[in-house]
């Protein structure tokens, strides 16, 4: 088995943001990220922290050359949260909490309260179209303030969120773009959180050497380095939720169904990233078994492991928070552990623990 990557909670995308917060006097529960309180307390007008998803350090690398602008800007190298995902990891930088205390931890959180699991994105029953409520689950047991309405409240700066979904989309990248641009040239102090959901979609279908890949990553290094020469008075941050790994793909249900029958329910968070609940007459070899099948590829974690070692990060865990199981499972090989057949037939992924998923960049450029 691979060594896991730990995430590094005084060194991490949770850092970042508590500096963001930290810059317009806002308190914070985490300490801060001196490379980035440094070039914030160069007092820029304007201050931009562009996401792009899946952009991991091992993606940058593998399809930029050295001489690209997003590489010759790299402040730092850092870490994601765990699990390295899209739910987990930006909502982290929108609130500057740890995922153990906002409570996303993943694409699918299980709900004691309702007794459900929930797609935290799409606030549908995990795995299927049907709407888990009338109302949206995730956001009633883990709501939180982010981090625009806190800058907006402390009256420090006109903050905005620019999302290409949403009740404001701006889905087209020359859109996009231009409203980034657009916030940087008002009078007022302003602070744009700018997020953008490829590469990643590209890496899922295709794999992270394939040529769409290659076009999305250099396509953005070049219209950023276009911006970013365009502007005045304004600092621009560059970084990721995680990277991605190239995965070969296994089925809980079809291929182990003797393992499955030891599970109170179907599993959750991630596929990388596994939340096993387990009978009670099967928790005394549970573990034995799963190493027994996956120890090559997994790390397994009991519950008392996972809060010992914070996987799930620093701080106080969320009083509603129910979904972390009896057993967590890690990913560190190439393996990913689908519920069944009908998951979507991605050929690379991220959530787990290996250093291609787990550690990110902070790209920054003074305008």
């Amino acid at each position: 088995m691979k060594e896991p990557c730990f995430p590094d909670y005084e060194n991490s995308i949770l850092n970042f943001s508590c500096s963001i917060l930290n810059h317009y006097g806002i308190a914070v529960k985490h300490s801060t990220l001196s490379a980035a309180d440094k070039l914030l307390g160069g007092n820029f007008k304007h201050v931009v922290v562009m996401l792009l998803d899946g952009l991991g350090v091992n993606i940058l690398q593998k399809h930029l050359p050295p001489d690209a602008f997003l590489r010759q800007n790299l402040l730092c190298e850092y870490s994601s949260v765990f699990p390295p995902t899209t739910t987990a990891s930006t909502t982290t930088m929108l609130s500057g909490l740890s995922p153990v205390e906002h409570g996303w931890l993943g694409w699918d959180v299980y709900f004691e309260q309702e007794d459900k699991s929930v797609t935290c994105f799409t606030n549908n029953l995990t795995g299927t179209e049907t709407p888990a409520a009338s109302y949206n689950v995730v956001r009633k047991y883990f709501s939180y303030n982010d981090i625009a309405s806190q800058i907006n409240k402390s009256g420090r700066a006109k903050a905005e969120i620019v999302f290409p979904f949403g009740p404001k989309p701006f889905a087209k990248l020359g859109d996009w773009f231009a409203e980034i641009k657009r916030q940087c040239q008002l009078d007022e102090k302003t602070f744009t959180y700018a997020y953008w959901e490829h590469p990643d979609g590209y890496l899922h279908k295709n794999g992270t050497d394939a040529g769409v890949v290659h076009r999305c990553v250099v396509g953005l290094n070049n219209r950023i380095e276009k911006l970013c020469k365009s502007l005045k008075d304004t600092i621009v941050f560059v970084t990721a939720d995680h990277g991605h790994n190239d995965i070969t793909r296994d089925y809980l249900v079809e291929n182990y169904p003797d393992f499955v029958k030891m599970l109170v329910r179907r599993t959750s968070i991630e596929p990388r990233a596994i939340s096993f609940y387990v009978k009670d007459e099967y928790k005394p070899v549970f573990a034995d078994e799963f190493n027994r099948l996956f120890a090559d590829d997994y790390k397994l974690f009991t519950k008392q492991q996972v809060f010992e070692q914070k996987l799930f990060g620093t701080g106080e865990p969320h009083k509603n928070l129910t979904g972390i199981g009896d057993f967590v499972a890690a990913a560190v090989g190439s393996r990913t552990l689908f519920w069944d057949k009908k998951a979507k037939p991605f050929k690379s992924h991220h959530a787990g623990m290996s250093r291609e998923e787990m550690i990110i960049p902070l790209i920054a450029y003074k305008c």
